[in-house]
């Protein structure tokens, strides 16, 4: 069976076991790496780089500044533990492994959810949403047909009498004339 992406996100919210995990990004993988040498730096600082290009040094901000350069300064310590652990030699072969284990993980989550007893526990879940998303229809269609046959047939018995009314003073000042 062939899942739709919201029949798998169906799933995964029913069951969080069977949810995938995400790719790691380069500075996931770097994170890591240092983690097993008890480095602990936060590679959120880099995205905020664009912020320090305002960096200024009026005496009248100084507290601003001062956290400008704090940030700056945590932000090169970033730069350069990632270029340590890029040119670290067990780097590669760390994030190969790394990538493997989450491919080989995401591969057993797929597995799982092809499975017949998932299949049969999120049949009847499955049919469920498909009849709630056509009932669903079915009662915005009713609803649209209620609302929108009594105002056409309104909005035509209105044109219908604006003509008559019409008419009738046409009449009434055809009438006044004959009669002055």
């Amino acid at each position: 069976m062939v899942y739709t992406q919201k029949q798998i996100k169906l799933i995964q919210e029913k069951r969080p076991d069977l949810r995938f995990q995400r790719i790691p990004t380069l500075d996931d993988l770097i994170v890591d790496f240092l983690k097993k040498f008890d480095v602990i730096v936060n590679p959120s600082l880099n995205e905020s780089n664009k912020n320090l290009s305002n960096f200024n040094y009026n005496l009248l901000n100084f507290n601003e500044n001062k956290n400008l350069y704090l940030k700056k300064s945590e932000i090169s310590e970033w730069e350069q533990w990632k270029r340590w652990a890029l040119e670290n030699l067990d780097f590669e072969e760390f994030r190969v492994r790394k990538i493997q284990e989450n491919q080989i993980y995401n591969k057993n989550i797929l597995e799982k959810i092809n499975s017949n007893e998932v299949k049969e526990e999120f049949k009847y879940i499955f049919e469920k949403s498909n009849n709630y998303a056509f009932n669903k229809l079915i009662l915005y269609g009713f609803i649209l047909v209620i609302i929108f046959f009594p105002l056409t047939i309104m909005m035509l018995n209105f044109l219908e009498n604006k003509k008559n009314l019409n008419s009738f003073y046409s009449f009434v000042n055809i009438e006044k004339s004959i009669f002055i």
